[in-house]
């Protein structure tokens, strides 16, 4: 229904907010401050999240990594020992400047915008983290064909997210259809696009673009995906 799709105001609104976020973000991830659960939550966390780091380490990459959203660098830094040459591309010039990877001489990267931007070039695999849950549901096939033309034949797609227990999460206000209402620390609110797709539609989305993808989860936390053109 037309009511339910994501206007492009709302897509700036989710990149604004992840520019303001920059500073605090790694908190998340590394369960500081308000994400401090007490150790044992936290010891469940990092073993989780080593399950999936593993799956990403037991994928073959190649040696030209594209990688889309890559924020703060949280998996830049797993991807950029591995690749000959590592291509990021984000929106948001404030996430880039904090990832430690960005001004490597085989490291190269692009500010932009996702929903809209394109290459000619092609690359062995392409990985994106904590990145399709903000996909608009309507653009996630149109997505994944972007992501099958950036692909060599053969080449592989990682991919990382969070399940629907992140609704529990101390930075979130409110879950309404396909957005989220989130909290900065300094008590600024935004809507953010928040969709916990299913493993079926991920497969179908990426099958339909030629991708054929095998979907995962660590148990309570990650689901994530491999797979690979055909």
């Amino acid at each position: 229904m037309t009511e339910d799709l994501v206007s492009d105001e709302q897509l700036a609104e989710q990149l604004d907010y992840y520019s303001r976020r920059a500073p605090e973000y790694d908190d998340w991830w590394l369960r500081r401050g308000a994400f401090d659960k007490g150790k044992a939550e936290n010891d469940a966390w990092f073993a989780e999240a080593g399950l999936a780091l593993g799956a990403l380490q037991t994928a073959e990459l190649g040696s030209e990594v594209l990688e889309l959203a890559p924020g703060t660098g949280t998996w830049s830094v797993h991807l950029a020992p591995r690749a000959a040459r590592l291509t990021l591309v984000d929106g948001s010039a404030a996430m880039l400047a904090r990832n430690p990877v960005a001004g490597l001489p085989h490291v190269r990267t692009e500010i932009a915008d996702l929903f809209t931007w394109d290459t000619g070039d092609r690359y062995d695999s392409v990985v994106f983290t904590f990145w399709v849950s903000h996909v608009p549901r309507e653009r996630l096939r149109p997505f994944f064909a972007k992501v099958s033309s950036w692909l060599r034949p053969g080449g592989t797609v990682f991919f990382v997210d969070d399940s629907p227990a992140s609704v529990a999460e101390p930075h979130v206000a409110a879950v309404a259809g396909q957005t989220m209402r989130r909290r900065l620390s300094n008590g600024d609110g935004a809507t953010v696009v928040k969709n916990f797709y299913t493993a079926g539609e991920l497969i179908d989305a990426a099958g339909r673009a030629g991708i054929d993808v095998q979907i995962g989860d660590t148990g309570r936390f990650f689901q994530f995906g491999v797979g690979h053109r055909r």
